[in-house]
């Protein structure tokens, strides 16, 4: 019983590892969605004339989904600029959710567009709200400003 209980207390001790884990597979699954787009414009049209706000500008639209898709994407696994990176992407999965999925809601399909769309824009949401973890470009640079202004607290100013 003494392991079960080290084990739980690694994980207690180490959560924000398990938050971190889903930012990095959800920056990598939107990285690699950019690429499925690029590679299958075509697909990525209709779906944009599908929708709601076909209006806007099909081919403007597509460039921002890929664009926002593969940096974001790789800005979110990494975790650099993480609540800009997830910001950038909601536009994005919100439109996706309200103007292509949410209308046809009542058509039975296969696979659950609504529901993994819907996922995703609430897990960005969350990295949004709270940013990356500590396992992150983010909270390296943060530490290392942190280090350097206390550092510079506690040093003498030379006076001239």
């Amino acid at each position: 019983m003494n392991k079960v209980q080290a084990c739980k207390n690694w994980l207690r001790a180490h959560e924000d590892l398990f938050i971190d884990l889903v930012r990095i597979y959800l920056g990598c699954g939107l990285f690699v969605k950019a690429f499925y787009f690029l590679s299958h414009r075509d697909y990525l049209h209709q779906m944009i004339g599908n929708s709601d706000v076909s209006w806007l500008g099909g081919a403007m639209i597509a460039h921002y989904v890929i664009l926002a898709h593969m940096v974001g994407g790789a800005m979110l696994a990494l975790g650099i600029a993480t609540r800009l990176a997830a910001l950038v992407q909601l536009p994005i999965l919100l439109g996706a959710v309200f103007s292509l999925y949410l209308p046809r809601f009542a058509v039975v399909e296969p696979r659950q567009y609504l529901e993994y769309a819907g996922l995703v824009a609430f897990l960005l949401i969350l990295f949004t709200v709270f940013g990356a973890g500590r396992f992150s470009i983010d909270y390296l640079m943060a530490r290392k400003a942190r280090e350097a202004a206390a550092g510079n607290e506690r040093e003498p100013v030379p006076l001239m």
